[in-house]
């Protein structure tokens, strides 16, 4: 079975100016930024939909290699494609959220099995099962 090494996850979000923050994943030591796309500029990071999504293609991922490997499946192409729509309609949020996983490993009649598989990655399970996240004031 597939496990997890940490039970508990914290990341720090920190406002550095215009739209830009810095994300401090806590648990990995790692930094990354989050940036809006401005006219004339360079973002230094996706901004906060684009990480949303891109957690979960890379979940996907890497329950896709997993899988994979476990099987002895050889591969040299591993790509994962998320796409989402936008609606402003209340709650404004991303619909019609598709993953698509693109491979050359030969996965004959294991396909639906792998696509089961791949979608019990922890990202896509708490989009499907979250029904509610607390936000406070510290």
């Amino acid at each position: 079975a597939f496990t997890i090494e940490l039970s508990k996850l914290l990341t720090e979000v920190k406002f550095l100016e215009k739209d830009k923050f810095e994300v401090r994943a806590v648990s990995s030591a790692t930094t990354i930024y989050v940036d809006k796309k401005e006219p004339d500029s360079t973002p230094s990071g996706p901004n906060p939909l684009e990480l949303f999504l891109s957690s979960l293609a890379s979940c996907t991922g890497v329950f896709a290699k997993k899988y994979l490997e476990r099987h002895n499946l050889e591969f040299k192409e591993l790509k994962i494609e998320a796409e989402a729509e936008f609606t402003t309609e209340a709650p404004m949020r991303l619909t019609k959220i598709k993953a698509k996983v693109y491979t050359d490993a030969d996965l004959g009649d294991k396909r639906e099995v792998f696509l089961r598989f791949i979608a019990g990655c922890p990202i896509h399970n708490t989009i499907l099962h979250a029904n509610k996240i607390d936000i406070e004031l510290g």
